[in-house]
């Protein structure tokens, strides 16, 4: 539902240490995501379009 309706998805994964982006939606889910480790810096992209800093 999320890859519907909400262009952007965040998680952040504490136990990983990763933060994933969900991007590009279509009606069948998200058709891209991008993860990063915490301390790497993460695109986020329109209609936000900011460089996330997941430095602790």
């Amino acid at each position: 539902m999320y890859g519907r309706l909400v262009p952007v998805y965040l998680v952040v994964d504490m136990q990983d240490s990763e933060v994933t982006c969900f991007h590009d939606p279509s009606p069948h889910g998200y058709r891209a995501r991008t993860t990063v480790s915490f301390g790497e810096p993460l695109r986020i992209p329109a209609p936000f379009d900011f460089t996330l800093d997941t430095t602790i």
